[in-house]
C-alpha cells in the first residue's frame, strides 16, 4: 500500500508574524495615554465631559505660549488632565466646607485655572489663595542633594519668571490672590483662617513639611489635601516625608495612578 503524501497548508511566517503583531497592537490599545499613565479597558467618559474639557480648554488658551520654549515640554502644555480632573472633584467637593481654596505651588496655574473655570470661581463666596516664587524652585541648603539637582535642572528646563503670565490667567476672578515669595514665610501675607481644599505642589520636601506643619492646624475637618509629586520616581525624598507625617498624625495617604497622593482631613 502506497503512502498518501499530505500537505499542510502553513501561512508563512511573515503572515503569522503580522497576525500577532495585530492582536498584540489591539491588546495594547489605550483609552488614555498622558502624564506617566496608559490606562485600556476603563470608562475614561470624564475626559469628554463638557464641563470639564471646557475648563481645560480655558486654561490651554493662556498658557501655549509660555511652554513654546521651554524644551522639558516641547512647546505643549504637559497633558495632566487626569491630574486636573481629580484637582477639580477635590474642589467641588469641598464647596460646602468652611473656609478657603488654598495652592502652593502655581507656576503660570493650570491646575488651578483648570479649577477656577470648572467651578465659575467668581460665583463662588471663597478665596482662592495661590503661593509660589512664579520664578521656579528657590535653591536653599535645606534641600537634599538629590533635590538641589532637580531644582537646577528643572529651573533651567521647566521653569521661568511667569508672573505676569499668572496674573493675566487668573485676571477674571477677583476673589483669586497670587502671593509672591518663599514658603512658608509668604503664608504671613494672607489672611487665611479656615482651609477648605489644599494642593500642595513645592517639588521639595523640607518646603513642604514646614508649609503643612504652618497650615495643618486651618484645615477643616474632611478637607480634601492633593499632594502632586507624591509617588513620582524622582521625588523618594517627599515620598518619604509625607509618609512620616501621615503616621505620625494618623492620616493615610491614597496613592494615585497619576503620582499623586490625596488625604482626607479627619
Amino acid at each position: 500500500m502506497e503512502g498518501r503524501e499530505i500537505r499542510i497548508n502553513m501561512p508563512k511566517p511573515n503572515k503569522i508574524i503580522d497576525k500577532i503583531r495585530s492582536r498584540r497592537s489591539r491588546h495594547m490599545q489605550t483609552h488614555y495615554k498622558g502624564d506617566g499613565v496608559g490606562v485600556r479597558g476603563k470608562n475614561m467618559d470624564f475626559l469628554h465631559d463638557p464641563k470639564f474639557v471646557a475648563a481645560w480648554d480655558s486654561m490651554l488658551e493662556g498658557n501655549h505660549g509660555e511652554f513654546r520654549n521651554k524644551k522639558w515640554f516641547k512647546g505643549r502644555v504637559p497633558d495632566v488632565r487626569w491630574r486636573a480632573h481629580l484637582n477639580c472633584w477635590a474642589a467641588h467637593s469641598a464647596l460646602k466646607l468652611d473656609g478657603d481654596f488654598v495652592e502652593c505651588g502655581t507656576a503660570t496655574g493650570f491646575q488651578a485655572a483648570t479649577v477656577c473655570n470648572y467651578l465659575d470661581f467668581q460665583n463662588v463666596d471663597k478665596s482662592f489663595f495661590l503661593f509660589d516664587t512664579f520664578a521656579g524652585i528657590p535653591v536653599s541648603d535645606e534641600l537634599t542633594e538629590k533635590e538641589r539637582t532637580y531644582a537646577q535642572k528643572s529651573n533651567k528646563n521647566a521653569y521661568f519668571d511667569c508672573y505676569s503670565a499668572a496674573e493675566e490667567n487668573f485676571s477674571p476672578w477677583s476673589n483669586v490672590q497670587l502671593l509672591r515669595g518663599i514658603l512658608p514665610g509668604t503664608l504671613l501675607d494672607a489672611s487665611i483662617n479656615k482651609i477648605a481644599y489644599l494642593h500642595i505642589d513645592l517639588n521639595n520636601a523640607s518646603a513642604e513639611m514646614e508649609t503643612i506643619q504652618e497650615l495643618w492646624g486651618c484645615i477643616t475637618a474632611g478637607a480634601p489635601i492633593i499632594l502632586d509629586d507624591y509617588a513620582f520616581r524622582g521625588h523618594e525624598d517627599q515620598y518619604a516625608a509625607w509618609n512620616k507625617f501621615s503616621i505620625k498624625y494618623e492620616h493615610p495617604i491614597f496613592t494615585l495612578p497619576t503620582g499623586q497622593g490625596l488625604m482626607i482631613k479627619r
